[in-house]
Formats: structure tokens, sequence, C-alpha cells
């Protein structure tokens, strides 16, 4: 092993290769993996069975340890802790106070701070953002354009997409339809009420979009619709 400020910089059990870069007081232990373009520096800690793979980076105080992976572009910074079978991919970044864990994956160019937690098996991708102390769990997703910040839980069969703008636990309802598929209500950045049924089927609701829906809940899609633009016009005033 090399020593730096007396500190375990690579352990001997652990593998550096292809290029990997560790500087700084960066610490890479146990049985961990940096391979190919990737960098830890900082004081960050790649530990356990941590994977760092592609041209990822890990750097300030952030801790990937456990099982997890961090591969392709991403980042993960702050004080940010990725542990369990997380991954994170693509070019996303978990920042911040944020947590990823469980067999949870942020991934895309989604971005992960403040004191936000990802876990259970959900998914947090393309554009989104989650930021606050919001809690993503379950089986829920967040992709497109979502946006989620505040003190709030989602999770269950939960899909958020573009539009969304969630910061309140009254802006997103989960419902079971009656031949058993989940879809979910939310509202968006306009005021107007978003559907999400999949990782590629979300998005504000239109005539069109809304048509296989019972008649229940295509009322309270107009209910939440008149509510949220309401209070969006009372914000704006």
């Amino acid at each position: 092993m090399t020593s730096l400020d007396d500190r375990t910089r690579v352990a001997v059990t652990a593998r550096v290769a292809a290029g990997a870069v560790i500087r700084d007081q960066a610490v890479v232990g146990g049985s961990a993996v940096a391979l190919g373009a990737v960098t830890v520096s900082d004081r960050a800690q790649l530990v356990e069975h941590g994977m760092l793979g592609g041209a990822a980076t890990l750097q300030g105080r952030a801790v990937l340890s456990g099982w997890a992976a961090a591969v392709d572009h991403a980042t993960i910074d702050g004080d940010a802790w990725v542990f369990g079978r997380a991954v994170v991919s693509g070019h996303a970044s978990v920042a911040g106070h944020a947590q990823a864990f469980g067999d949870a994956t942020v991934t895309g160019g989604a971005v992960v701070d403040g004191h936000a937690w990802i876990h259970g098996h959900a998914l947090v991708a393309g554009e989104a953002w989650v930021s606050g102390r919001a809690q993503v769990g379950g089986h829920a997703i967040v992709c497109g354009t979502a946006s989620i910040a505040g003190p709030l839980r989602i999770g269950g069969h939960a899909v958020v997409g573009d539009g969304a703008d969630i910061t309140s636990p009254d802006h997103v309802e989960t419902h079971r339809l009656s031949w058993g598929e989940h879809v979910t209500l939310y509202r968006c950045d306009d005021g107007s009420v978003g559907l999400g049924r999949s990782e590629k089927n979300h998005g504000p609701v239109t005539a069109g979009r809304s048509h296989l829906l019972d008649g229940r809940l295509s009322a309270r899609i107009e209910e939440l619709g008149e509510l949220w633009a309401q209070n969006r016009s009372v914000s704006a005033s």
C-alpha cells in the first residue's frame, strides 16, 4: 500500500488500473476497483467492493462503498454517499449530502443533491433533479425533466416525468386503474396535471393521452388541474 499523511491511500487488495488517477488525500481500500480514465481525488473514499469505471469521478468527501458502482461519466461529489448495490451512470451526478443506496439507479443526466435519498429499486433518469430532503424509494421512477425538492417521500409504483415540479406531498398521487395498472398524477411547473405511466410514457395530460383512463380518474385530473392552476395564479399575484 501507499500512504499520504499517514493515511492509507491505495490498499494492496484494491485494483487500480488502465489509467485511473488517485490523488490528494483520496483513499482506495478494501477490494475496491478503479478502472479506466477515472479520478478519485480530494478526500474521497472508494472502499469495500465499490467500483469506479469508464470516466467517472469521485471527489470531495464523497464515499463509494458496498457493492455500488459509478461508471461512464458519472460524478459523485461533496459529502455524498453511494452504497449498497446502487449504480450511478451516464452523466448523472450525486452530490451535496445526498445518498443513493439499496438497488437504486441514477442515470442519464440526472442530478441528486441536497440531503435527498434514492433507495430501494428507485430509478432517477433523464434530466431529472431530486434535491432538498426528498426521498425516492420503492419502484418509483423520476425521469424526463422532473424536478423534486422538499421534505417529501415518493415510492411505490409512482412515475414522475416531464414538466413535474414537486415541492409538496400533495403535488403527486398514485392511482390503480380498474385493470391493475398504476398511474401517477403530478403537478407540472405551469400548474397543469402531469400523467406518469412508465419511464417512456409521461408528461402533461392532453386529451389524447388520457383517453384510456377510467371516468373516476378523468374527473380527478380535472379537479387537480383547477386546484393547481388556481394555486399558481395566487402565487404569481
